[in-house]
């Protein structure tokens, strides 16, 4: 470079301080600005938040910028835009932004966030829900679940919860400890049930329990405890479109009464709290039992109507053929009579000689009329007596098989695999299904039937091996 006097030469100072007057000039006031929080950049250790804000349109970024808000006001915007949309500000949100445009020749250029409008956010997230909502209607998955067979006896049920939630523990104390003494199978699956990392958490859930299908009735998903922040998960289309697509019904209860969730909506049924849930499927046990006593009912009933129909149809026929047996001896009784008087008016000597012969036919037709009496009697007797004993038949191969199905039933319930010399194992009141369960000094539980007994785990083998 030549060193001629017409040659400017300008410090890097120089140019950062004209760039930090012209933009104090020309943007001295703050903007609202639309962008996206790609990445939020929180520093616990100072508080200040340096979040990186992005604009993108079908996939491409137009534009990337560094923003700052300083720890005093990331607090007070924090807490106010988790008051409004009941979610924490995190990356991925699309927001509304007070910033101040600054340069300084050593930090470079940022964006001096001072404010954020959390109901511009809410009402993006409501846009959000209901674009889901209208693609659920349009694939045919809104109403999917709801569609499923729900079975008359869910007794094997899986839970998507977290084991040290209240809600879970309400769920649990409502169910195992029913006033009926009805014996559910439940398994737990553990998962986060809210925050952003949740979607995933209850999908991983819902796809272990999609591989053991065969192995449970139903599926609920319970939270309890807290309150509605962090809910927004349950209006993501993703975890949605698995629900709705679940090969078993599922039963929500996240425990909040507003603002229905898509996850909910598509669920077979919503109730509000896990409570609500443990009584749900309780209901469903009683409505079988109920509907069982109500063919019991009907089955006697039935049997009854059909004994008096059979009693009835007998004393008819009886009174039939005693009706009709009394007039054919009427009418023979009427006939020899006016025979007797023919005979005696026109031929007294033909009656005499044939006196003897009609009387010995006389005594044999009332001999053959009261013979056939007898046998048709004895026909009708052995008549009633088969359908007697038809009918007790019947009346006691049903109580036999009534009997059967609920011995069957009272030697599957624990109690009597119990007595029949079976054990149970536990340790932390956790069932121990396999000895790789188990490790050395393990305080362990076995359940008798008549009570249990403490022991310690001295040493374990499996396959051969210590």
């Amino acid at each position: 470079m030549s060193n001629s006097p017409a040659t400017s030469v300008f410090t890097l100072l120089d140019i950062g301080k004209s760039l930090q007057r012209m933009i104090s000039t020309h943007y001295h006031k703050p903007y609202w600005i639309k962008t996206e929080i790609a990445k939020l950049n929180v520093y616990t250790k100072s508080g200040h938040c340096y979040p990186d804000l992005v604009e993108k349109q079908n996939g491409q970024v137009l534009a990337q910028m560094r923003a700052i808000i300083w720890s005093d006001t990331f607090k007070i915007i924090s807490k106010q835009f988790e008051d409004v949309t009941r979610k924490p500000l995190s990356e991925g949100m699309t927001v509304m932004i007070l910033a101040k445009v600054t340069y300084h020749p050593n930090y470079g250029f940022s964006l001096n966030i001072v404010d954020i409008d959390a109901s511009f956010t809410l009402g993006e997230m409501a846009k959000e829900k209901l674009e889901s909502l209208k693609r659920l209607k349009t694939e045919s998955l809104f109403d999917l679940n709801k569609t499923l067979t729900f079975p008359k006896v869910p007794k094997r049920i899986a839970i998507i919860s977290v084991e040290t939630s209240k809600g879970y523990q309400d769920f649990l104390n409502i169910i195992s400890h029913n006033k009926y003494g009805f014996k559910f199978e439940l398994e737990l699956f553990p998962a986060l049930l809210q925050g952003d990392k949740a979607i995933t958490s209850i999908s991983e859930a819902l796809e272990l329990i999609k591989t053991r299908t065969s192995e449970f009735d139903a599926v609920t998903i319970i939270r309890g405890g807290g309150g509605d922040v962090g809910l927004s998960c349950y209006d993501s289309f993703i975890l949605a479109s698995k629900v709705a697509r679940f090969p078993l019904p599922v039963i929500s209860g996240i425990g909040h009464s507003t603002n229905e969730t898509l996850v909910e909506m598509v669920t077979y049924t919503n109730k509000i709290t896990p409570t609500d849930v443990a009584y749900f499927f309780i209901d469903r046990f009683m409505d079988c039992l109920e509907e069982l006593n109500m063919l019991h009912s009907d089955f006697n009933r039935l049997v009854k109507y059909k004994l008096k129909e059979e009693q009835f149809e007998l004393k008819a026929l009886h009174q039939k053929f005693k009706s009709q047996v009394d007039t054919l001896l009427q009418r023979h009784d009427f006939m020899l009579k006016q025979q007797r008087q023919r005979i005696k008016s026109t031929l007294p000597s033909y009656v005499r000689s044939r006196f003897d012969s009609l009387t010995q036919l006389s005594f044999q037709l009332k001999f053959m009329t009261k013979q056939g009496f007898q046998t048709e009697n004895q026909q009708l007797k052995r008549l009633s007596n088969t359908l007697k004993r038809e009918t007790s038949d019947v009346l006691v191969n049903n109580h036999n098989t009534l009997n059967y199905l609920s011995s069957n039933l009272k030697l599957l319930s624990p109690e009597q695999i119990l007595k029949r010399g079976y054990t149970l194992n536990l340790v932390n009141d956790k069932i121990i299904k396999s000895a790789s369960d188990l490790k050395t000094g393990d305080q362990l539980k076995t359940m008798f039937a008549d009570g249990y007994a403490e022991s310690k785990v001295i040493k374990t083998k499996l396959n051969g091996k210590n």
